[in-house]
């Protein structure tokens, strides 16, 4: 048991949410209250394995420190708890009472899907399912029937749900009588892809004070593929009474090109806010992995979308929520020269900007060692118009990048690292391993112009908010 419990205080992020033990998979149920982010999770309490899903769920203001609260649904004679939304049902339509948090959720019991409500009039808090659940029953052989996300809109309310590789779009007076208003096709890889996880959220459009419908969605590879092909998709258009529907509007594609983001939803906060994203990353290829644990998986770092606008295309930026730059150490290396700074702890965040003409970085390449032996470590890459991460023989990632990049931040935390270069218009995440007291990162300049490199390491403990 000690060393248990030793092995999970140095796994342990610091700027990550995770949960307090068990199994954690998919953000469900975004929301902001009072001042308060909410999140839910897929869950199981009992072990760090997946299965008996139940929803957790935590709360912060700051996205960074959380405050675990009690699970919120348990699996009933219906199902297991699976994905889902929540919104927030101001004028009672549902019938749970003016201002309830009403969630909508799928259920998953002998292979068949469903959907289900639940519903709170304590800021979410406790819950209490709907006695006439389910409120939609999958087709007769429809496999894969899950995963609703809601939103208001007109009168009434609409969902979508993921299909097999299609989204399906319901409408609904009062979230309980639900009518097949649409069915759309998403871009995908493969015919053979399986979307999971719908979000739609207006994401605003920088320097025009206009906001545009965005579709996120998760693609899984066709049965048989491996796992870490899994990502995270996003296309602009807008929403009518039929769904989701493409525009003439240019853009979309992967929005994180690496291994370890995936579900990712948002908190919608309106049109004129950037809205905040949220994905898992699957511990379970973790290199390094292996040793004792009581708990398996973590959200990823939020992250603030917009849009810019090249041309007649729209590129989706992020930006990591971070505390407030106050780096605890600055290295200036020379073109052609290389530096190597010890790692206090896992957990940093290492901005690299460029020092010469136009401050823009021509080629830097960064490793990260988590021991003394460099058979463990992650690579990141920065060249002309292109971001490279790999790591520990996972393979290399690559983004390609509209230009070469003004900037890169790396955001390591005990066993994942996200990258994101020019501003977040290019994102990669990966799992690696978890650093030692012999931890460092090495960087070399192979460009023309010095570079600077800033590093803040994350103080005090793992990320719990403290009562």
């Amino acid at each position: 048991m000690k060393a248990r419990e030793d092995a999970d205080a140095f796994r342990r992020p610091r700027w990550h949410l995770t949960p307090p033990s068990g199994w954690m998979n998919d953000p469900n149920g975004p929301i902001r209250l009072g001042g308060r982010y909410h999140l839910y999770y897929q869950h199981n309490p009992d072990a760090p394995v997946w299965g008996n899903l139940h929803w957790g769920h935590a709360s912060s203001t700051d996205l960074l420190r959380w405050r675990h609260e009690p699970i919120a649904l348990r699996p009933d004679r219906h199902g297991l708890m699976f994905t889902g939304s929540v919104v927030h049902d101001t004028d009672g339509t549902a019938g749970f009472g003016e201002g309830a948090l009403v969630a909508v959720f799928t259920q998953h019991l002998d292979g068949l899907e469903r959907q289900s409500l639940a519903w709170s009039l304590d800021g979410g808090r406790t819950w209490t399912p709907y006695r006439d659940n389910p409120v939609l029953e999958a087709p007769p052989g429809c496999r894969d029937f899950r995963d609703p996300k809601v939103i208001a809109h007109g009168a009434g309310w609409l969902m979508g749900l993921a299909v097999g590789s299609e989204l399906w779009w319901y409408r609904s007076p009062d979230l309980r009588r639900w009518e097949l208003a649409a069915k759309t096709s998403p871009p995908v890889p493969s015919p053979q892809s399986i979307i999971e996880v719908p979000d739609l959220v207006r994401v605003p459009v920088t320097g025009t004070g206009t906001a545009v419908w965005t579709l996120i969605y998760s693609v899984q590879p066709p049965r048989g593929t491996a796992s870490h092909a899994r990502q995270v998709h996003w296309t602009p258009g807008a929403v009518c009474d039929a769904g989701f529907a493409a525009t003439t509007a240019r853009g979309g594609g992967v929005v994180d090109a690496g291994t370890a983001y995936y579900a990712a939803l948002t908190w919608d906060l309106g049109s004129a806010e950037e809205p905040i994203a949220i994905g898992w990353m699957d511990e379970r290829a973790a290199p390094g992995g292996g040793g004792p644990r009581s708990r398996c998986g973590r959200q990823s770092i939020p992250r603030r979308l917009s849009l810019v606008q090249r041309g007649d295309a729209f590129v989706l930026r992020q930006r990591p929520v971070l505390p407030d730059w106050a780096p605890s150490a600055r290295v200036v290396i020379d073109p052609g020269a290389a530096e190597s700074v010890a790692l206090a702890h896992g957990t940093f965040a290492a901005r690299v900007t460029g020092g010469g003409a136009g401050d823009r970085i021509q080629a830097t390449r960064l490793r990260l060692d988590s021991g003394p032996a460099t058979t463990d470590s992650t690579s990141v890459s920065l060249g002309p118009r292109a971001l490279e991460v790999s790591s520990s023989g996972v393979g290399v990632r690559r983004e390609r990048m509209a230009a070469d990049a003004g900037d890169l931040m790396l955001i390591s935390d005990c066993g994942s690292l996200e990258v994101f270069a020019d501003a977040g218009l290019g994102v990669a995440s990966v799992l690696t391993p978890v650093a030692g007291s012999t931890g460092r990162m090495v960087v070399e300049n192979d460009g023309p112009d010095p570079v600077v490199v800033e590093i803040m390491f994350a103080t005090g403990d793992a990320g719990d908010e403290q009562p």
